[in-house]
């Protein structure tokens, strides 16, 4: 992936690009994907376990084990959807949320937004008609997810000292 391998790069000429910086820790990955698995039912079946692998993927990629992870829903998809590649989806990204529990690794460090009420329009292939409150408003709760994670961590560590 062209963005890994960026990344990557980046981290590489960290000098270069951070000057005087000589060490870097990764806390944490934002997501907010999903768009072209929707066009292909397979790919939709796929996505839970294929999410599970990429988290755990990054983390061993970038040597950081404890990294947080947040995720956004499509924001065209909502919660009463019946069903669906979009569905699919979404309750893939879900169900690997770690308050869902069903993956022990990602309790307190894997979180969901639920974009759809923060969406002012359009899909995630119209970029949401351009909308910058969209992303906006998606940014700013994945933020909150990310501090809300990174301070129940530091809780966590501070009751195991």
């Amino acid at each position: 992936d062209v963005d890994i391998a960026n990344a990557k790069q980046v981290l590489k000429q960290l000098d270069y690009f951070y000057p005087n910086a000589n060490k870097y820790q990764v806390e944490g990955f934002f997501w907010w994907q999903g768009d072209k698995d929707r066009y292909d039912e397979a790919y939709a079946a796929l996505y839970e376990r294929n999410l599970v692998r990429l988290i755990q993927q990054l983390r061993v990629t970038f040597q950081c084990p404890k990294a947080k992870f947040v995720m956004a829903t499509l924001g065209q998809t909502d919660l009463k959807t019946e069903a669906g590649t979009e569905k699919m989806i979404m309750d893939a990204m879900l169900a690997v949320d770690g308050n869902a529990g069903n993956y022990p690794e990602f309790v307190g460090n894997v979180s969901t937004v639920y974009s759809h009420p923060l969406s002012k329009g359009g899909s995630s292939n119209g970029h949401y008609n351009g909308n910058a409150e969209t992303y906006m408003n998606v940014g700013e709760a994945m933020g909150k997810a990310m501090v809300e994670l990174s301070i129940a961590s530091n809780n966590s560590s501070d009751d195991h000292k």
